[in-house]
């Protein structure tokens, strides 16, 4: 079979987190209305063996040695660490946290929290063991390689966040990705860093995997499947979904009620059964499902007769759930360049937890207390109203600027510019053809204490309106014969606008970054 080469939509439909056909109440279909936000984070590793899995999935769910103990400062990368903490209200559960070392001041903050059962933690860990294991014999047989797969484990807690630990494998690797975000907080006035939602937390299991087949080989499988063919003695029992020999497929046909039975089991590495996932399917549905693939197939194959590799890609999914009794079941018929597969993604019950103490953000943000009232008058900044006046500018610069790891010398030194009206400049600069309305050079421009450089007034006399102000200063002394700006100088950035409505017009130029390599 080949390599499965782009990523496919299936992969998308089952790493996403968002709102499935569970979340809401059977009959409702509105959309959320409470105003929310979140913060997100995600980590990557590899890993190389089942064992190296094991080693850094067991102390995530306490297990097995570790259980009953505090497992603290597992590193992920340089100041992210993860943490299994015993949940003293429950033997049954653990609390998973994630912490981070700010760059600003190398304080730990909590940026997740979130309950895990040991029961879904081993079942998780047998299944990504066993698939690896499996990964790893096709691979050393060198007769194939090995079709990619997904598995996934997902904790959601209104107070704590959201987890997902997601092991993946493609293109003969295998690796880690630690999805994380924050509690969704409510954005409604006065109950900011506030939980928005209330309800019991809960965790799921995941497992995608894909497979190649030919028309034909659909076409008899899916009818199979159904229990309606002379067949149907010999039907879907067991079934090993090669090369995925681990997960076992069991169809039982129920024709009086015009249902099947769909039911997916782990192999575990010592033989044990792990239950995974099971939802009934209709026969009517499954027809309308098995009519567009054929549609879409058809299609395909017309499309490469024709133009061998022209087909445009396409999907098919059936959705099938029981979400308290069995799980999610998705079958998603796929093709692209001629390639027909079949992607099985099913998801476990969900598993109601006992939720941790609401995790609110820990930054500091200053907010003054008063601020200045804006100035709006000409007659407030020391000048007249006109109908055309100058630009009195002052330098500064921005904390970026002031704190960066590259200002290497003092923020002093000749600045060159040009006020352009504010409708020829983009936030990539001045407009193709556009010209500036005047140009400005001022001699050692000293920006070194914030707020306090002396002010320099333009010649030029421009009619009331907005402009953007671009500039540069030369801290290093050599833009003197180009009077253009080289890396590590002071720039500019057309953010905002500066209106002119009076005789002199005093405005703050600020220097937003220092120039990157390559610009």
């Amino acid at each position: 079979m080949k390599r499965l080469l782009f990523p496919l939509l299936a992969l998308a439909l089952a790493c996403d987190d968002g709102p499935s056909a569970t979340d809401a109440p059977a009959g409702e279909q509105r959309p959320r209305s409470e105003p929310v936000e979140f913060v997100g984070l995600s980590v990557q590793l590899p890993l190389p063996s089942a064992e190296r899995a094991r080693a850094l999935l067991g102390p995530v769910f306490g297990e097995p040695a570790s259980r009953g103990e505090t497992t603290t400062n597992e590193e992920l990368q340089p100041g992210l660490f993860l943490s299994a903490i015993p949940d003293e209200r429950t033997p049954e559960q653990v609390v998973v946290q994630l912490e981070m070392e700010t760059v600003a001041d190398a304080e730990r903050r909590v940026v997740l929290q979130v309950p895990a059962s040991f029961a879904y933690g081993r079942t998780f860990i047998d299944a990504v063991e066993v698939a690896l294991a499996r990964a790893a014999s096709v691979e050393a047989a060198g007769e194939r390689t090995m079709e990619p797969f997904l598995l996934e484990y997902r904790s959601q807690s209104p107070n704590g966040g959201a987890l997902t630990l997601a092991v993946r494998f493609e293109g003969g690797e295998a690796s880690l990705e630690l999805r994380t975000h924050t509690p969704e907080t409510s954005l409604r006035p006065g109950f900011v860093n506030a939980p928005a939602f209330a309800g019991e937390p809960h965790e799921t299991l995941a497992g995608t995997v894909w497979f190649e087949l030919s028309r034909d080989e659909f076409d008899f499988f899916s009818k199979r499947a159904y229990g309606i063919t002379a067949g149907a003695a010999q039907n879907f029992a067991d079934f090993q979904l090669q090369p995925h020999d681990w997960l076992r497929l069991t169809v039982t046909p129920e024709l009086e009620d015009e249902l099947i039975d769909v039911a997916f089991e782990v192999v575990a590495l010592d033989g044990s059964r792990v239950p995974f996932a099971r939802a009934p399917a209709s026969l009517v549905a499954g027809e309308q499902f098995r009519a567009n693939v054929f549609r879409m197939v058809d299609n395909m194959l017309a499309q490469e007769a024709e133009a061998p590799g022209s087909s445009t890609r396409w999907e098919v999914p059936f959705h099938y759930d029981d979400p308290e009794g069995g799980g999610v079941v998705r079958v998603i018929a796929q093709g692209e360049a001629g390639v027909f597969r079949i992607a099985y993604s099913v998801e476990s019950p969900r598993n109601r937890l006992r939720d941790v103490g609401f995790l609110p953000y820990q930054g500091v943000v200053d907010v003054p207390e008063t601020l200045e009232p804006p100035e709006t008058s000409c007659a407030d900044v020391g000048s007249t109203e006109a109908l055309r006046g100058r630009f009195r500018l002052r330098f500064d610069a921005s904390d970026t600027v002031r704190e960066s790891d590259r200002l290497t010398d003092p923020l002093r030194g000749d600045v060159w510019g040009s006020v352009y009206r504010a409708e020829d400049v983009t936030i990539g600069g001045p407009r193709e053809g556009a010209e500036p309305v005047a140009s400005f050079a001022f001699e050692d421009v000293d920006a070194t204490v914030p707020g306090e450089g002396m002010e320099y007034l333009l010649p030029d006399e421009l009619p009331v309106g907005e402009y953007q102000i671009l500039g540069f200063m030369d801290t290093d002394g050599n833009g003197a014969e180009t009077q253009d700006p080289d890396e590590g100088d002071p720039v500019t950035l057309p953010i905002g606008g500066y209106t002119m409505a009076c005789a002199e017009q005093p405005v703050v130029v600020e220097f937003a970054l220092l120039l990157p390599a390559g610009r």
